[in-house]
């Protein structure tokens, strides 16, 4: 999506020009195998832990990301990301200025509050 511009955000685009097709695939392998990011430290506020969980569970997020946030193919991983880059990701599929491979990310994230978007991350980036 960054060498089509179809993601705009131009360290990555530059990156990416002339980048071949197989040369993804040998990038997407090697990242296959990084070991996955380490969790947010500290104590987990128990009540924001429990709305966000309420909430992937009323709307499936662990469905199409699997039941431990780990995902697979085109379905990014979730478990023990950057708390803001959720929040960033989660807010832009929202407001439909950051392109998926799947638009449903718009439709399940239009009735979620900036609030629980601020929990599901939270949530999310201390998933161990």
């Amino acid at each position: 999506m960054f060498r089509e511009k179809l993601r705009v955000v131009e360290p990555m685009n530059q990156m990416m020009q002339g980048v071949r097709d197989n040369d993804l695939r040998d990038m997407a392998d090697y990242l296959a195998k990084l070991p996955p990011p380490q969790p947010a430290g500290g104590r987990a506020d128990p009540a924001r832990m429990e709305r966000a969980r309420a909430l992937i569970e009323q709307h499936r997020c662990n469905f199409c990301h699997n039941p431990d946030y780990s995902g697979e193919q085109n379905v990014p991983r979730l478990a023990g990301q950057r708390e803001d880059y959720l929040v960033k990701a989660l807010r832009e599929y929202k407001n439909n200025t950051r392109r998926g491979y799947d638009a449903a990310m718009a439709d399940v994230l239009y009735p979620i509050s900036d609030e629980q978007i601020l929990d599901l991350a939270y949530f999310l980036a201390r998933l161990r």
